[in-house]
């Protein structure tokens, strides 16, 4: 699995995280007002909770999808760019950062790649 999968399995975690989030800020948000026994504070308390939870929902959402919208669209790990323009290509046997086959020093760790 590349970068590129790794960070959009990370963001589709962190919408869904972000929308239980929101869920339970909404339901103690309900429960806030519910309980309000004429103090201020559990009416404000409850109105500030279910404004954040639906805050918390939106972002979720919208972190899901852009998870599922994010395509590599540059370079070689793009899957319409495999086999293409990478073939002058080659890995640091040190780092395993893809380097320009004409180099012959990684330009990440500097490692002599013609030894």
């Amino acid at each position: 699995m590349n970068t590129i999968e790794k960070r959009k399995k990370q963001l589709a975690w962190l919408g869904i995280a972000g929308g239980i989030i929101g869920i339970l800020s909404i339901v103690g948000g309900a429960v806030m007002l519910a309980l309000n026994t004429d103090k201020i504070l559990f009416l404000i308390g409850g109105i500030l909770l279910l404004i954040l939870g639906l805050a918390g929902i939106v972002l979720g959402v919208f972190l899901y999808l852009m998870s599922r919208a994010v395509v590599a669209t540059h370079g070689s790990i793009a899957e319409e760019n495999l086999g293409k323009g990478t073939v002058n290509m080659h890995k640091c046997t040190n780092c395993g950062a893809e380097i320009p086959a004409e180099r012959t020093i990684c330009e990440n760790c500097e490692e002599n790649l013609k030894a």
